[in-house]
């Protein structure tokens, strides 16, 4: 076992003095291992590496051939190694990069989900620096799991769990309000936002509005008072009230506006990866720029080693002058885009209007989005009645 990390060289010996030579080889404290004969005066066997140059002097004296017939053990092996430098320099690529690869994340999974968006866990997430290919760093998992469930409405509980690569993402789903009340307690749906009632129906109390009222946020929509035949009870009013809703947004209309363009210039980026994996990545030396065609450059027929060849194109940012229409064009398509963004996800869009106006002489405009949302919300505490 100590001469394990120098080798063995395997030995065959013919002659008619075999016995003498092990003899002797015994004396001087070689090790002679898996002694076999393999002929009526020949004999094979292996010893260390590291005593083979004794058998010279050993071997005075007596009439026998000696012939190496094999070598074992990590020195000659890693000699071999070192005859194959892409070989070697391969393996430990590779092995490097499996280390940088297994300690980041690969794939998120996101379960228990009904109500939340998967599309918003991640987007949070993100936040916390969790995505794929991100390396976790400390108690990055606890502080998100905890901002997560503080910041998602619909959740009671968010817990995230690493296992190798993969990231799951584990949602507990608080109940609706509605499931949370009992019968017991008196209550009333009031509105929570200014609107024009579009649709209302009523599952327990009875309605005070009716399509096409316009409400204000506080008003009660459906009332847990209920009259019947000269008597009056209370109850847990529930039901769903919809209602057309104004959303409103500005954006001054300006003359000149910054446009990206390309230019002449162009640069290789060059990029060394491993199979899928992508180890060094170059960058141009551009602030902003566009890659175009990718030529791959193999290293090796043996190894999948390859080095991508990408032509970025430069790109600069400048101003143009606009006419009259299109100024106001680009404005009221910025005011919708920012309209459109104060529209809860769920509420769908009835109309879009846009005009422009002048306010201290400056042109401005104005875009009103009309959506259509859910606008009841239960509370405990009946309103009047």
């Amino acid at each position: 076992m100590w001469h394990f990390p120098h080798g063995y060289v395997i030995l065959q010996i013919e002659g008619l003095s075999i016995a003498r030579f092990l003899k002797r080889l015994t004396e001087n404290g070689i090790c002679v291992e898996r002694l076999r004969r393999i002929g009526p005066s020949a004999v094979r066997f292996r010893m260390p590496a590291d005593r083979f140059f004794e058998i010279r002097s050993l071997k005075k004296g007596l009439p026998l051939r000696i012939r190496i017939v094999g070598r074992t053990g990590p020195a000659f092996q890693l000699r071999k190694l070192m005859k194959r430098p892409v070989l070697w320099i391969g393996s430990l690529v590779l092995f490097l990069a499996l280390c940088w690869a297994s300690s980041r994340i690969w794939l998120i999974r996101v379960e228990g989900t009904e109500r939340v968006d998967p599309e918003e866990v991640l987007t949070l997430l993100k936040e916390h620096g969790l995505s794929v290919g991100a390396r976790p760093k400390g108690p990055v998992l606890i502080t998100a799991a905890n901002d997560l469930s503080a910041r998602i409405y619909d959740a009671a509980w968010i817990g995230l769990d690493r296992e190798g690569v993969t990231l799951t993402v584990k949602v507990v789903e608080s109940q609706p309000a509605s499931f949370k009340r009992t019968q017991s307690v008196p209550s009333d749906v009031v509105a929570t936002k200014d609107g024009v009632v579009t649709a209302i129906t009523v599952m327990r109390g009875q309605a005070r509005v009716q399509v096409g009222d316009a409400v204000r946020a506080g008003d009660v929509l459906i009332s847990g008072t209920v009259s019947y035949q000269d008597a009056t009870y209370q109850t847990s009013a529930d039901g769903i009230v919809k209602a057309a809703v104004l959303y409103e947004a500005e954006n001054p209309v300006c003359d000149t506006v910054e446009e990206i363009v390309e230019t002449d210039r162009t640069e290789p980026v060059r990029t060394f990866r491993i199979g899928p994996w992508t180890l060094l990545r170059g960058k141009p030396a551009f602030e902003r720029y566009r890659l175009l065609d990718t030529r791959s450059i193999g290293i090796s027929d043996r190894f999948p080693a390859y080095v991508d060849e990408t032509v970025a194109r430069e790109l600069v940012l400048r101003e143009r002058m606009l006419s009259d229409s299109e100024a106001e064009e680009l404005a009221l398509s910025r005011a919708g885009a920012l309209a459109l963004e104060r529209v809860p996800k769920d509420a769908a869009v009835l109309n879009q209007y846009g005009t422009v106006k002048r306010r201290d002489g400056e042109p401005v405009a104005v875009v009103t989005v009309t959506a259509e949302e859910i606008i009841g919300r239960t509370e405990e505490e009946p309103h009047g009645g």
